[in-house]
């Protein structure tokens, strides 16, 4: 376990955590969460060891083994390659190895006793190597290493020859296969894209150690946690469910403080009313006496922080356009006239539609979004905008390159000088400025700040057709809430490129997926693309396997004669039944699940919510260790 006694730290004259106490049970998977800059980061400092607090104490088990991904890679200068570097997870094995070799050496030339110390030894340095997975290491980093996008043919090559994003999915993969007992994953799917999000959402439930988990992306804190840990304003609250849960219990908690907050200030303006009346009366000094020690005995409440609020992304009506927004007929674009980034693409965007444009990084996704908007031009094919278009584009990096010492008045105004300085004022009230906060200099906005500055600059000339690359990067999760609600609500049209799985499938009414210079579009949701895109791979994969098999039972000579080839079917239907039977089981954990959430969302004051809350945590952790043997098995069955 890990346990948080009366800990305070603080940087400079800001007091990051004051007085904190919570303890991580062995086995839990929690949820750090929080606005930015609250010090999520700092408690994962703190366990790790990387910061020491100013005060209290931070205790774990001892001999534990840590595994920690930073939001930032912290290796730059590493010569090895990308399976080396992977692989090079437990400092341990390394020494271990080492050891092996040498006593390998030293045993063929030892005689009697010491060579018996040395077979000895030479074992339980074996044991405690197979123990730590030192013998499938490699396995694992090349699985984990697909699983995230490298190609088998980049194994080899240097570390340091992949960008940054690429050596951020290195040092994941790093992190996971050393198997850790505690696991801190901060913000482990920034540099993701949906397939590896995917995949590694796969991959963590299963995971049966102590997870801490920061992230922003709700499909990971949904389906990957069971407890929730809030820090806020230099407290830390931690809640006993996943992220659901916390938001309904945020919720009533947020109610209860502000009652008792309101309790308190109505108590203490009474006692300063009665005792500012009747000081100078010497018939009432008694009481006034009493008064004024009720008021210094009385325990102090803060008011509570505000709830985030959703409603700073209202976004103005889309000028009237045609029913046909853009159509790309055989397009094509390469950068360098040689290698194309994808060919012959055909695409009809209809008006109201919401589009994701998913696929891994590297396969054309901003490159396309950047021909829709115009930016780049194509290098074959046509494009045509519909009747009255008007475009609205922010770019991946706008946030970035916006003039440090520009005001937010001064940032709208330069994308329209005609409009009047009160219309603007009233458009970056709607976005959330109002008042001193439009003479801002964007140096101090934070990462929701510039968004919604984005967001301000292209709406100052309203668009119909909206085009958003990678928009959620820095928000956090109100903000992302916002903006998806934003879009959902936006009459016009709008297509993106995120990494956030809840984000795409809260904004998106349509997907197209973008693969080996080519797309696929999904007229469904990003549900009914994940399920045809899962029956297209079983119909490219059944033909294989079908050819295999009769070419087996055809072939004259070979190995597999007709009592082992019954044999193999036999294990076969037994390994099916085996699969049926778990699916079974996952099914009636799912109708348990459904049963308790609709009982927890029912608000009847005559249940035991804590106990119901426990059953629900057991329940799922029997799921995911269930679905974890359920993959396991359907891959051996594939195999």
């Amino acid at each position: 376990m890990i346990d948080f006694i009366q800990l305070s730290k603080g940087f400079g004259t800001q007091a990051v955590l004051e007085n904190v106490s919570f303890r991580i049970n062995s086995g839990e998977h929690v949820g750090v969460v929080g606005p930015n800059g609250a010090g999520k980061s700092t408690v994962f400092g703190l366990i790790s060891g990387e910061l020491s607090p100013d005060k209290g104490d931070v205790a774990l088990p001892k001999n534990v083994r840590l595994g920690y991904l930073h939001q930032q890679l912290r290796t730059y200068a590493n010569e090895d390659s990308l399976i080396d570097y992977a692989t090079d997870s437990i400092p341990a094995l390394n020494t271990i190895h080492t050891e092996i070799h040498a006593l390998e050496r030293q045993v063929e030339g030892a005689e009697g006793q010491v060579r018996k110390q040395m077979l000895a030894r030479l074992g339980d340095l074996q044991h405690e190597y197979e123990d730590l997975g030192g013998y499938e290491m490699r396995v694992r980093a090349e699985a984990a290493l697909s699983g995230l996008g490298f190609k088998e043919c980049e194994f080899n090559n240097p570390f340091v020859s992949f960008s940054g994003g690429w050596q951020m999915r290195a040092e994941l993969v790093r992190t996971l296969i050393a198997r850790p007992d505690i696991l801190l994953l901060d913000e482990p799917s920034n540099y993701l894209d949906l397939p590896a999000v995917e995949w590694l959402q796969r991959f963590l439930r299963g995971f049966a150690g102590t997870m801490l988990l920061i992230s922003h992306d709700r499909y990971l804190l949904e389906t990957l946690t069971d407890r929730t840990l809030e820090i806020s304003g230099g407290a830390a609250v931690k809640y006993a469910g996943g992220y659901s849960y916390y938001l309904r219990e945020r919720e009533q908690r947020h109610q209860q403080q502000l009652a008792a907050w309101r309790n308190y200030t109505e108590k203490r303006e009474q006692l300063e009313s009665f005792i500012n009346r009747f000081r100078a009366k010497a018939t009432k000094a008694a009481q006034v006496q009493s008064r004024i020690k009720m008021l210094e005995k009385l325990e102090a409440v803060r008011m509570p922080p505000k709830p985030p609020d959703l409603s700073h992304l209202r976004m103005a009506p889309p000028p009237h356009c045609g029913a046909h927004i853009m159509k790309l007929e055989h397009v094509g674009f390469s950068y360098d006239g040689d290698r194309w980034i994808f060919r012959n693409i055909d695409l009809e965007i209809q008006n109201g539609q919401k589009i994701a444009i998913v696929g891994y990084n590297g396969m054309g996704k901003t490159t396309l979004l950047r021909v829709l908007a115009g930016t780049l031009e194509a290098g074959e094919g046509t494009r045509r905008e519909g009747h009255k278009v008007v475009l609205g584009y922010q770019s991946q990096d706008f946030a970035e390159t916006m003039p440090p010492d520009k005001t937010v008045l001064s940032i709208v105004r330069s994308a329209n000088p005609s409009v009047p300085e009160r219309e603007l004022r009233g458009l970056l009230g709607s976005f959330g400025f109002s008042g001193d906060a439009v003479s801002k200099p964007c140096s101090v906005l934070s990462g929701g700040e510039k968004i919604r500055l984005a967001f301000a600059r292209i709406f100052i000339n309203p668009p119909n057709f909206l085009l958003l690359d990678e928009p959620t990067t820095h928000l956090d999760i109100h903000g992302r809430e916002a903006l998806e609600k934003a879009i959902r609500e936006y009459p016009g049209t709008v297509c993106l490129v995120s990494h956030d799985v809840a984000f795409v499938r809260g904004a998106a009414n349509r997907i197209v997926a973008i693969s080996d210079g080519q797309i696929r579009s999904y007229p469904g949701g990003y549900e009914y693309y994940l399920e045809k895109s899962a029956e297209r791979c079983a119909q490219h994969t059944a033909p294989i396997r079908r050819e295999g098999t009769q070419g087996t039972k055809a072939t004259k000579g070979t190995s597999v004669n007709s009592k082992e080839l019954r044999k193999a079917k036999a294990q076969e239907r037994e390994a099916q039944k085996v699969l049926r039977k778990m699916e079974a089981q996952m099914e009636d954990l799912h109708a348990d699940q459904r049963t308790l959430h609709k009982q927890l969302s029912s608000g009847d004051p005559s249940l035991d919510y804590a106990a119901l809350n426990i059953q629900l945590a057991e329940i799922t952790k029997k799921l995911t260790a269930l679905e974890a043997r359920w993959l396991e098995e359907a891959d051996r069955l594939d195999a």
